[in-house]
């Protein structure tokens, strides 16, 4: 437990943003999912519009420092490459 009136309001301040981080990081990997499943469908069109989205999100976890920029660009990589299969 904190001893002092600073390190309680970093802990509720630690746990605010430990929720809000969670939302973004859970909303990455729902995106992720969904590019995944509409290639398993061979369906392009859903696939590239899945693939913008996880994008977006994938950037805005990287600029929030919830995954490391070098981790957000391997999975926009690994998503690239998985819908560019679907086009041949």
């Amino acid at each position: 437990m904190p001893n002092s009136k600073q390190k309680e309001k970093r802990v509720r301040q630690n746990d605010v943003r430990r929720i809000h981080n969670r939302g973004l990081r859970s909303a990455m990997r729902t995106a992720i999912k969904r590019v995944s499943e509409a290639v398993e469908a061979s369906n392009k069109e859903s696939a590239t519009a899945a693939l913008a989205m996880a994008m977006k999100r994938i950037d805005k976890c990287a600029k929030h420092n919830i995954v490391h920029r070098n981790n957000a660009a391997r999975r926009k990589s690994n998503l690239s490459r998985l819908v560019a299969t679907l086009g041949s």
